[in-house]
């Protein structure tokens, strides 16, 4: 699964992504047994601190129960350490999106 993330989010956004990612996966995952998300931020601008708050709580969604492993790709440094403050085992940040695909199907 590939999600494309562009532009200027609020919390507002980044809540009404996770309600989406919740139900999407879900459906996915019942025809899927092994499931991984590409998410390409690299459209995505810089996020206030209330923002990247609410992106790291992402790792502790429902989502994250059902699916084996997040990619997430960014283009600029700032960008990839607000990222790598998701937590989890499941998760990794990388600029290079071959990187990234070989990670997710390893």
């Amino acid at each position: 699964m590939t999600a494309r993330l562009s532009g200027f989010w609020d919390v507002a956004e980044v809540e009404r992504y996770r309600d989406d990612l919740n139900y999407t996966v879900g459906r996915l995952k019942s025809g899927h047994p092994r499931l991984s998300m590409l998410a390409d931020g690299r459209e995505l601008s810089l996020t206030t601190q209330e923002v990247a708050v609410a992106f790291n709580a992402l790792a502790g969604s429902k989502y994250m129960e059902l699916i084996d492993r997040v990619a997430i790709l960014v283009s600029k440094m700032l960008n990839k350490l607000q990222a790598e403050r998701m937590d989890g085992p499941k998760i990794r940040v990388f600029m290079d999106e071959d990187e990234a695909i070989t990670w997710l199907k390893s």
